[in-house]
């Protein structure tokens, strides 16, 4: 014999998985549904930036000028330091300036050199400022150098170089001393 109360319960059981298949399908098609509304935003906030073209203001380029100028100065400074060599009375370093490797790239222009010094305690060039490597003595300081190399036609390039000398190291006497009791007297 069937019990009408075991059939209610079969039909409720049958039914609620009926409505939690149905539920589940609509979550799915909702979802789906919203992963091609996300696609398509973000296909259409995308920005094609490649066009566009963006200006610094003219103070940040002035500034970004002047620290472009202020690096590549700070490059072209070469440092040294006059070396110890237990003698107080010598306190020059001798440097030479070398361009000898310099060129003109049209094969047979010969060409010249023209060192002047333009900055920094007055310094003698030797042997003299038309040679391609010439050298000077200095004292500490800061000397800086302009280099013309022209070619028979007239064209011209210049370089400035700045050489940094810094004072020969010293460093002070290390004191030691004992004391104890006694007398040196005899």
């Amino acid at each position: 014999m069937i019990n009408r109360e075991s059939i209610t319960k079969e039909k409720v059981q049958n039914f609620s998985a009926i409505v939690i298949i149905l539920l589940s399908a609509i979550m799915v098609l909702k979802w789906k549904d919203y992963e091609n509304n996300m696609i398509e935003g973000s296909k259409t906030t995308i920005i094609d930036t490649s066009q566009t073209r963006l200006v610094p203001k003219p103070e940040v380029l002035a500034k970004i000028n002047l620290l472009e100028k202020m690096a590549m100065a700070e490059r072209s400074k070469i440092t040294v330091m006059v070396e110890h060599d237990n003698s107080p009375l010598t306190n020059t370093y001798p440097m030479i300036l070398d361009a000898t490797n310099s060129f003109d790239p049209d094969l047979g222009d010969e060409i010249q050199f023209v060192w002047k010094q333009i900055a920094g305690p007055n310094v003698k060039i030797m042997p003299n400022p038309f040679e391609g490597k010439v050298s000077f003595e200095g004292k500490e300081g800061e000397y800086t150098f302009e280099l013309t190399v022209a070619d028979d036609y007239g064209s011209k390039a210049t370089i400035t170089k700045t050489v940094i000398i810094i004072a020969e190291p010293n460093q002070p006497p290390v004191i030691e001393m004992n004391v104890r009791q006694g007398s040196e007297l005899k």
